[in-house]
């Protein structure tokens, strides 16, 4: 590992998902100066070694973008990784390739909660190709609930999504259940000439969660042409993302006003969705503040990095990071 100086003024927050790793550099005032993307770095699904490569793939991205690549800090939020898997194959990986004093591994979704609320409290939901709810109350306490992966649970994530318009699909190819424009509309998406063929997108190709979870925009094209099939998907899919919250939100004892906010390409696919959703949290919590994330998950784990090095992120240092990152896209 690099050992550096007093000189160096960045650090990289890195969020590593299932359908694709953004990485964002900061100076130590909290300004953002660069961004990075590349695939999917979820080590429950494409192993610690290709998630390593993957998560300098977008730091690299994001360095070049620049021209600076070193840091004083470094911060990966990972699925999965609070379960030990992997960790250190990932962080051999990183320190081999980047310039970096120190590397701190935590879970994706204590990134997306640093993001949402600034490194305050509250709970955060995280739907993209996975789901999981992560908490932090005003003593500390954290908790989670969800995010047990795509084999069993990952209830309302795009993966859950993708893979019920399929079923449904399927059931009205068969007639057991009445027509519905997912049939077409998966066709399409994957190019099938007809449905049956996905037979062997399953089970010879081999579909990966992420390309499963790649048909969730298609659910919400139907549901938006009325299809009862896709707004029965999106509806459930608003439940169950409730339901994760409210298990965080009961095991931290949070009452009255509290934030609660959501985050992940899941939260894209419309009314139907998001309205389930805050239905189910509003029967737990009617005072809680139901909002989109303040910042994304990769911007959240550039605020962890910061912490670890001293930095107290205060309100003038969270708004030089939103104009900075405006000034970006533009």
């Amino acid at each position: 590992m690099t050992t550096l100086n007093d000189e160096i003024r960045h650090v990289l927050g890195v969020d590593g998902g299932g359908s694709n790793t953004r990485s964002v550099i900061a100076e130590l005032s909290g300004r953002i100066i660069a961004r990075g993307v590349s695939g999917p770095s979820n080590p429950l699904t494409v192993g610690a070694e290709a998630a390593g490569k993957t998560i300098v793939e977008a730091a690299e991205e994001a360095i070049n973008r620049c021209g600076e690549g070193r840091f004083k800090a470094v911060c990966l939020g990972l699925a999965g990784i609070e379960r030990l898997y992997g960790r250190e194959s990932i962080r051999r990986i990183v320190e081999n390739c980047i310039a970096v004093e120190k590397v701190l591994i935590v879970s994706d979704a204590a990134a997306a909660l640093a993001g949402a609320s600034g490194c305050g409290t509250g709970v955060v939901v995280v739907a993209g190709t996975g789901s999981i709810a992560y908490g932090v109350n005003a003593n500390g306490e954290t908790a989670r609930a969800g995010g047990w992966g795509w084999m069993v649970g990952d209830e309302g994530s795009g993966y859950d999504i993708g893979k019920r318009a399929i079923v449904a699909a399927l059931r009205a190819y068969d007639g057991r259940d009445a027509p519905t424009k997912l049939v077409q509309l998966i066709k399409e998406s994957l190019n099938l000439r007809d449905l049956n063929e996905i037979i062997d997108h399953v089970y010879v190709s081999g579909m990966k969660p992420n390309e499963v979870a790649s048909l969730a925009p298609t659910v919400a094209e139907a549901a938006k042409m009325g299809d009862q099939a896709a707004l029965r998907i999106l509806n459930e899919a608003g439940y169950e993302l409730g339901c994760v919250a409210v298990a965080v939100i009961k095991r931290l004892r949070l009452l009255g006003r509290f934030l609660v906010a959501k985050t992940g390409g899941v939260f894209q696919l419309g009314s139907p969705l998001n309205d389930a959703f805050e239905e189910a949290i509003r029967q737990a919590a009617p005072e809680c503040s139901i909002l989109s994330s303040r910042f994304e998950p990769a911007v959240g784990a550039a605020f962890l990095a910061l912490q670890e090095t001293g930095v107290e992120i205060d309100e003038a240092l969270l708004e030089r990071a939103a104009a900075s990152l405006q000034a970006l896209e533009r």
